[in-house]
């Protein structure tokens, strides 16, 4: 099909039918200002819509370049990674409550919305250094270990807390009983009430 252009002859237009794909080969750009329906497979070297685009079925695409927002409606599958630049942000919430970004620098994880930040694990939640190295562990219904160099150093018991190895604090006061198995070394004492020993007291000076 030879479609004439009026005025100037080497424009005219041509319609192929390509027997060996079964399709239109068409030898200038078209332009379709109504409703295009394909009941089989269109390839276009390139697809220009200026409307909306409405797919009933699967569409397949190998690169997309979207210069605006993206509206979903429904649940979104990736079988790859989705890939941010440096401060774009996962937003979550109406009123962008949560944000998950990298400035940079830095991960953050912002949480401005009303409420409380949960993290939830079925068994424990452990916070790693990229090392694999612990640095929290808090179990469900059970302990939570602070680490230092991956070696648990306090421990919640049901009873209060374990310390593994030394304690320095500045100040020290035990509304209760206390249980030294080994050696105190005390520089000053000072007693308001009474003492009682069950065993040797031995004073040096």
């Amino acid at each position: 099909i030879t479609i004439q252009d009026a005025v100037d002859a080497s424009n005219n237009a041509t319609i192929l039918w390509d027997t060996t794909n079964d399709e239109f080969d068409f030898s200038h750009p078209i332009n379709v200002a109504g409703k295009v329906t394909s009941t089989g497979t269109s390839v276009f070297a390139s697809l220009d819509i200026s409307g909306d685009i409405d797919v009933d079925g699967t569409t397949n695409l190998d690169v997309v370049d979207i210069d605006g927002a993206v509206d979903f409606a429904s649940t979104t599958a990736h079988a790859g990674n989705a890939t941010f630049a440096d401060s774009a942000k996962a937003i979550f919430g109406a009123g962008n409550d949560l944000q998950i970004f990298h400035d940079g620098s830095n991960s953050i994880v912002t949480d401005t919305g009303t409420g409380d930040l949960l993290l939830k694990g079925n068994a424990s939640v452990k916070v790693q250094g990229t090392n694999d190295s612990n640095l929290i562990i808090a179990n469900q219904g059970g302990a939570v270990t602070l680490y230092h160099n991956n070696a648990g150093k306090l421990e919640t018991v049901s009873g209060g807390v374990t310390v593994t190895g030394a304690l320095t604090a500045t100040s020290l006061d035990i509304s209760g009983d206390i249980d030294v198995d080994g050696t105190t070394n005390l520089d000053v004492v000072d007693i308001d009430g009474a003492v009682d020993m069950a065993s040797t007291l031995q004073v040096d000076g």
